[in-house]
């Protein structure tokens, strides 16, 4: 679960960090009894220079995009089927079926038709790393009242990280083993609250949802204050003012805090109001299926609308089938297409989101020495995150790997906010839609949307969760989490049996299974943490 190693102590009292070290050494002897004062050749951390790297590489989720790839199978994103020709193609029925079939062993079943058991053959690792991180955040804030001060606003950087990163492992935690936040549910059973700087492995209760969104807000509160005195570098790594006013709308809209998510998106749109206009790109980089040269939307140094960045894993889509040379799958994971509600139909004609955001292969052609080359694959699959080479660079844009949060999600909270506080067709909402949707549809296709093109508030509201799907798809588990505050409603899933021949699940609304079992590796050793209910859902 946790990771130890040794640190050492070098030339200018500073500590040298490698991978997870401070925080591995409290882990292993506990905050208090590791620094005190008589404790030999350790040292005591004392200075801002001493917990920013230590807060940096163990307070920042590092593997998240890994830990949650597998949430993306509980949503109607997903869809499992054929992958070597296209559903629609005239040979699809007559395709045999005797290709390696990848998912033979049953990888992703069980999160896929919502099984009572995920963990039978999935291990569930998002819990454990976000109370990994949440107790460096506990390190640094337990630390702060007695830190040396010299430089005030790096101080308050750092404090602001601290709140902010714990406020935002907290409100993953709750948004995914907790039912979702409503009047009605603020007695049920949150999460485990860990506040201290030492591993907690003494049994506890679960606090309440109000508990725990209590101390979200109260966390944001803090972050929010101290990052108005920091003097963060401009750098989309960390944590910065803007990044924090994004995050605290997102934590605000989970609650209908129509207010307050109101208030932060103003502040942010004042001067992060950025949406990349998918016209401006070349339309060779956008449509070239070379993942060195084509589009890539998450470069983080072409892209304005990113204002955070973290994470470290090299492939973001674990159990989606990708194209690979020399493989021929036949069943596997793709993101949904065929059904009426699926997220490939719900893009309009002239909407540039399918060219940047999927990837499907050309048909067969022939190179210029004579020889055919067969597309096997016509089904389309993600490439937010698609490795991409600089010109002449011999290693891919570093910066390609990561979650993003980005300017267009704070303009979609912001959208729903006017909607929901005004119960009307609101313009300010419209005129934010205006704004994403003029830099992703064509300019030949494009046309603004006016108040006569909805019915009503309820319809335009539909219409901006429409708009959240297509835009945010992919990223974390935002649509796992949309789903839950949207009412949890009914999902079809086909789960493919054999070549001619699919099982439906199907996961009614409402369902408890919306609701995340808590890990074993918690449940073992904590006798006092109760454990979800979930029910059976059989295959028809």
């Amino acid at each position: 679960m946790f990771h130890s190693k040794k640190f050492e102590y070098m030339n200018n009292n500073i500590f040298r960090y490698s991978g997870k070290i401070l925080l591995g050494a409290l882990i292993v002897t506990g905050c208090s009894d590791y620094l005190k004062e008589d404790s030999g050749d350790l040292l005591i951390p004392k200075k801002v220079e001493e917990y920013s790297p230590m807060l940096y590489a163990e307070g920042y989720p590092s593997e998240f995009n890994d830990d949650v790839a597998w949430f993306k199978l509980m949503t109607d994103d997903v869809e499992s089927g054929r992958l070597e020709i296209d559903s629609l193609g005239e040979t699809y029925l007559d395709k045999d079926g005797n290709a390696f079939d990848i998912l033979e062993s049953g990888e992703g079943k069980q999160a896929y038709t919502w099984n009572v058991d995920i963990e039978e053959k999935l291990t569930d690792n998002f819990w454990n790393a976000r109370y990994e991180n949440i107790l460096a955040c506990n390190i640094v804030i337990d630390a702060l009242p007695t830190m040396e001060v010299q430089d005030s606003g790096k101080f308050n950087h750092l404090a602001g990280q601290a709140y902010a990163l714990r406020a935002y492992n907290y409100w993953c935690l709750v948004n995914t083993y907790a039912v979702p936040y409503a009047e009605e549910n603020m007695e049920k059973a949150g999460v485990i609250l860990r506040t201290t700087p030492q591993v907690d492995i003494q049994a506890r209760k679960r606090s309440t949802l109000r508990e725990t969104y209590k101390l979200i807000n109260e966390d944001f509160e803090k972050a929010e204050k101290y990052m108005e005195g920091s003097t963060a570098a401009d750098n989309i790594h960390l944590l910065t003012k803007p990044a924090v006013w994004l995050l605290g709308s997102r934590i605000a809209l989970f609650q209908e805090n129509w207010d307050e998510v109101i208030r932060l998106g103003e502040l942010f749109m004042e001067s992060n109001a950025a949406v990349y206009d998918l016209n401006s790109v070349d339309p060779e980089l956008l449509t070239n299926i070379n993942d060195s040269k084509g589009f890539c939307m998450m470069d983080g140094l072409v892209n304005p609308e990113i204002v955070f960045t973290f994470g470290n894993s090299s492939y973001m889509y674990d159990f989606l089938a990708i194209t690979l040379s020399g493989y021929n799958y036949g069943l596997g994971f793709r993101p949904s297409a065929e059904a009426e509600n699926s997220l490939l139909k719900s893009y309009e004609e002239g909407d540039l989101r399918l060219q940047a955001y999927f990837k499907s292969d050309k048909p067969g052609e022939t190179d210029k020495w004579g020889f055919y080359t067969e597309a096997t694959y016509n089904y389309q699959y993600p490439i937010k995150y698609r490795r991409r080479y600089s010109t002449g660079a011999e290693k891919p844009n570093e910066k390609l790997f990561h979650e993003n949060w980005r300017s267009v999600e704070v303009l979609l909270n912001l959208a729903e906010a006017y909607v929901r506080k005004s119960n009307a067709i609101d313009q300010q909402a419209i005129d934010l839609l205006n704004s994403l949707r003029r830099g992703r549809i064509s300019t030949d296709k494009y046309v603004d949307k006016q108040m006569a093109d909805f019915k009503n508030s309820d319809d335009l509201l539909k219409f901006i969760w429409a708009e959240r799907r297509r835009e945010l798809c992919f990223e974390e588990a935002m649509r796992f989490w949309d789903l839950r505050r949207q009412g949890m409603p009914e999902i079809e899933h086909r789960w493919y049996t054999s070549w001619n021949s699919y099982e439906t699940y199907t996961l009614r609304q409402g369902s408890p299974n919306y609701v995340l079992s808590i890990p074993s590796s918690e449940l073992t050793y904590n006798t006092d943490c109760i454990d979800n209910a979930r029910e059976v859902i059989n295959a028809k």
